[in-house]
């Protein structure tokens, strides 16, 4: 492709292009990418009139007019629609705004729904702006088709500035070459439920039902909205919109993960969606939230040969890092800057995921028969799902924060809901320090057994047996935490809590 070259981000005339009085202050970016169909988007301080001359040569000779999208903070959001392109061609296009003319951009026509596409994936960018501007530069660099995002895209989603110094600016080339198609964050969501967001991204939605699904070439993405885990509207959408993909490969991606053992010890939608993950061959489920990346082996439910699905957390474009954890049923997990890309054929599925000097840091390929199915060796790499949802039953509860410090003659009461979930039959249980912990803290193991239907809640006291330092975030020094032994019929592991800390301190 002529165009795949990425430029310095030093020169910022496409993002603060004064034109005839006005200033472009956000883009112009890509947006809504259809077969044949893009959109040009930009925010410029005052209202006006504004056109996209394009054409697949440098003398631009169609124009389509721009249309108001919507104003914030006394800002104004326009979009030109450009149809009728040459599916997977190359285009030149500039901005027009009253009389003047921007820099030339350009970008890749989608191609036919049968085609192979390649796409990059981030996550959790935010807060970091110099390290967002590196994934960004590698991300170019693997010249993708577009990008998917794992939301959490600003710090605070309601902070008007925030969206330029952490996502416009440092991603101004790209976004203006190649679309990036985000999932929304609780980062985005928690700042005005994310009405900026949507303002930005996805002006079509209503902000308060943000999940949707895309084609592009033989890949089928799909949305899921963080705020909905128990929501009837957005499963029956879900099923709908699966049922009628004609994709190859059918992709989700959201914020917070389904199974997720570092970090955030997300398990989201367990153990519904999961179900539906399964039922309807969803291939691979990606998702941020925890600031490291964790790959787990294919999982299936029942017997063995059935679908299988792998899941990803890829939450480190740039916010703070999380503690990663190893376990037998990861693939591989690492607290570490990073970014992927996904290259799509009829055959096969190929993830490589980067560290931020461009090294490779892990890979993983899903190849399929020629009808669709799952091909034998991938289907011999996957397990049961069962341990992962015994686990998902304890790694959360034993990460809650503590309301007061473990000392050596007031203990910490660390309260532990254990909630039976979907399990089928008993667990038996003991709730523990780590061997780590020993040191310097004491807590008496409690041991139990987890009933189907039936929930708990265990009170456990930790005593200090050496001086603590707390920081302002309410992190303890020296660290522990707590782990869960469990045992079901043929299953028997371990998973570890965070490390604890306290609540509000």
């Amino acid at each position: 492709m002529i165009f795949r070259r990425f430029y310095s981000l030093v020169i910022l005339t496409l993002f603060t292009l004064s034109l005839g009085g006005q200033t472009i202050t956000r883009g112009p970016y890509l947006a809504d990418p259809k077969t044949g169909e893009m959109s040009i988007r930009w925010e410029v301080d005052q209202k006006s009139s504004g056109r996209v001359y394009y054409g697949q040569d440098k003398s631009l000779k169609q124009s389509v007019k721009a249309v108001l999208l919507g104003a914030q903070f006394d800002h104004f959001l326009y979009e030109a629609e450009l149809k009728e392109l040459s599916p997977g061609a190359d285009y030149f296009y500039q901005v027009k705004v009253k009389r003047k003319r921007g820099t030339l951009g350009h970008f890749q026509a989608p191609p036919e729904l049968d085609a192979t596409c390649t796409f990059a994936i981030s996550g959790d960018s935010r807060s970091n702006p110099q390290i967002f501007t590196k994934i960004v530069a590698g991300i170019a660099q693997t010249n993708p088709d577009f990008v998917i995002s794992m939301g959490d895209l600003v710090a605070d989603g309601g902070n008007y500035n925030q969206w330029n110094e952490n996502y416009f600016i440092p991603a101004a080339q790209l976004i203006a070459e190649r679309p990036f198609i985000s999932t929304l964050g609780d980062h985005e969501a928690g700042g005005d439920d994310g009405a900026l967001f949507e303002h930005f991204l996805f002006p079509d939605l209503e902000y308060e039902k943000l999940w949707y699904s895309f084609d592009y070439g033989m890949v089928h993405f799909i949305s899921l909205d963080y705020r909905h885990v128990d929501s009837e509207e957005m499963k029956t959408w879900f099923q709908e919109d699966i049922q009628s993909s004609k994709g190859k490969w059918n992709i989700v991606f959201m914020h917070r993960p389904t199974y997720n053992l570092g970090g955030h010890r997300s398990f989201w939608g367990n153990p519904v969606w999961p179900d539906l993950f399964q039922e309807y061959e969803i291939d691979v489920v990606f998702a941020g939230h925890s600031h490291i990346y964790e790959r787990f082996h294919p999982v299936y439910k029942g017997k063995a040969g059935n679908w299988s699905v792998t899941y990803v957390t890829t939450g480190g474009s740039g916010a703070g890092l999380y503690e990663a954890v190893q376990h037998p049923v990861l693939a591989f997990a690492k607290s570490i800057n990073h970014y992927a890309d996904v290259h799509v054929s009829d055959e096969q599925f190929e993830l490589r995921v980067y560290q931020i000097d461009g090294g490779l840091l892990d890979s993983l390929t899903i190849s399929k028969n020629t009808d669709g199915s799952q091909d034998s060796q991938y289907l011999a790499s996957a397990s049961s799902r069962d341990e992962l949802d015994v686990m998902s039953r304890f790694a959360r509860p034993i990460s809650r924060s503590l309301e007061s410090p473990p000392l050596l003659y007031r203990p910490a009461a660390a309260i532990v809901k254990l909630k039976a979930g979907a399990i089928t039959s008993p667990v038996k249980f003991e709730l523990r320090l780590s061997d780590v912990s020993l040191e310097n803290y004491k807590m008496v193991p409690y041991s139990g057994e987890l009933i189907p239907g039936v929930d708990q809640e265990v009170t456990l006291s930790i005593y200090g047996l050496s001086d603590l330092k707390i920081s302002s975030w309410g992190h303890i020094d020296p660290p522990f935490r707590i782990e869960a032994i469990y045992e079901q019929g043929d299953i028997k592991g371990t998973v570890e809590g965070k490390l604890l800390s306290l609540r509000a301190w």
